[in-house]
């Protein structure tokens, strides 16, 4: 994809730059969506686990609920630098399905976020009434600043994203505060 494009590479050429058969890939993968949407979930679960590793982390929940809104966006924004000249053609390419399968993501990143801040009710350094609903917008929020909220042109550079996302999580954070 970094080279050709998705609408570009072939099978073929997955297949001659792994140095396998092309019949081996079709055994993985039945069509070139399917490569597509493969790697667009490896994405999705490292954001994930950066997520979970935050979450999971000693002190404040105010401050991890910080760093899991930034790591949420970063860890996709640093996952897709090396495409950026295809990231519009696949999600245009696999729209429909990973449309559906961005759904169940977004299920999972709210039920960790949603943690975070029950944790942060306890805890006294956050106050929602809903915490399933202030789970969601700050996910919303920070969509803005995900790869396919953003052409191509959008992403800019990775520090400059960083802060963006920084200063929008502070302001979000600070409207969940007691």
């Amino acid at each position: 994809m970094q080279r050709f494009g998705f609408r570009k590479m072939t099978m073929d050429d997955i297949a001659r730059e792994a140095g396998i058969s092309k019949r081996t890939i079709y055994t993985y993968f039945p069509s070139k969506e399917e490569v597509g949407l493969s790697s667009i979930a490896r994405v999705v679960d490292h954001a994930q686990a950066t997520m979970r590793d935050a979450a999971d982390q000693p002190g404040v929940a105010a401050e991890r609920l910080q760093e899991m809104l930034v790591g949420r966006v970063m860890a996709r924004i640093e996952c897709v630098g090396e495409y950026r000249q295809s990231l519009d053609e696949l999600f245009e390419a696999v729209r429909p399905t990973y449309m559906v399968r961005r759904k169940a993501a977004f299920e999972v990143e709210t039920s960790l976020i949603e943690g975070v801040v029950r944790e942060g009710i306890d805890d006294g350094s956050l106050g929602a009434e809903d915490p399933r609903a202030a789970a969601e917008l700050l996910l919303r929020a920070t969509n803005a600043f995900l790869p396919y909220s953003l052409s191509v042109a959008e992403l800019g550079e990775v520090e400059a994203i960083r802060r963006g996302v920084v200063r929008m999580s502070e302001i979000l954070i600070r409207g969940l505060r007691p």
